[in-house]
């Protein structure tokens, strides 16, 4: 019961990034938001990894002897998959970045059969599928308004599936080293060298202080919300789960944006939405059975 929550919050709280990214690119660049919101998440994580003796133990051990697996998660994961869903949401509709990444639970549950060895039972793959179109509906619904048009939206919409395929790895690479070194321990350290291989590229784009309170407010609830608590809850449901009933969960995530849109945007509720949000939290509640 406790890792269906966790993997619900997780969700959730991710649900909510798309529009404090759009409200922290206001002022700052894409490369920018990306840096700044692991500098938060990583200094966090790292101040409650310095206060424990088994903690500081476990980020040492992961550092000696996984080292080049978390330098493909903080990089890959970490730094590239969240560089590339903000420069998509620059050139594409936040409707567009949406839809592709329905393709997340579905990558992560294949992958994590494939390289993990999991098995996916028959309700949980109906849970995907049935999730799937409910997340479809919700983003083709969107679609079809003429004034969801963006510039360059092939070249967003193809940055969308490079984060989609980046998440993807960072889930499935990470559930291995999540067992043995903890949720925290992992999200620290990927954090850190997502961060610091993050920082060149922002100083590149600069970034100059002197934001608005809702900018700072954006990345601080990016840096801790989004990161630091998403993270950690995400990674302990995964570690009592398989990838693939985990993934089911994140189904949530564009479910929220969509709400939020229509909330703190005014954009109109449409029969699509509402049906497509049913037939999430069918998904969900297959799953769960």
């Amino acid at each position: 019961m406790m890792a269906y929550l966790s993997a619900t919050l997780a969700a959730l709280l991710w649900g909510t990034s798309f529009l404090l990214t759009r409200v922290a690119m206001t002022q700052i660049g894409p490369m920018g938001v990306a840096a700044l919101r692991w500098w938060i998440t990583s200094l966090l994580l790292l101040g409650l990894v310095a206060v424990s003796d088994h903690r500081r133990q476990a980020f040492g051990q992961a550092l000696r002897r996984e080292w080049l697996l978390f330098l493909g998660l903080g990089v890959i994961g970490e730094g590239a998959a969240y560089v590339l869903q903000n420069l998509a949401l620059v050139y594409t509709t936040t409707v567009d970045v949406g839809l592709i990444m329905n393709a997340y639970p579905i990558l992560s549950a294949v992958l994590g059969v494939w390289l993990l060895k999991e098995t996916m039972t028959r309700r949980t793959a109906g849970g995907l599928v049935l999730a799937l179109v409910g997340v479809t509906l919700i983003n083709v619904g969107g679609l079809l308004d003429p004034g969801a048009a963006a510039p360059m939206r092939l070249l967003g919409n193809l940055l969308a599936l490079a984060a989609t395929l980046a998440g993807a790895f960072y889930i499935v690479a990470g559930k291995r080293v999540v067992i043995s070194y903890g949720p925290l321990t992992v999200t620290a350290l990927a954090g850190v060298i997502g961060a610091v291989s993050l920082t060149p590229a922002a100083a590149w784009e600069g970034v100059s202080p002197g934001w608005s309170p809702e900018v700072w407010v954006a990345l601080i609830a990016l840096g801790v919300g989004c990161g630091a608590a998403a993270y950690w809850l995400w990674w302990y449901a995964a570690r009592r789960m398989p990838i693939s009933q985990a993934g089911v969960f994140l189904y949530l995530t564009p479910v929220v944006s969509t709400l939020l849109g229509i909330v703190v945007l005014h954009e109109p509720l449409t029969v699509a939405t509402a049906a497509g949000a049913g037939l999430v939290l069918g998904g969900l509640a297959l799953v769960q059975v």
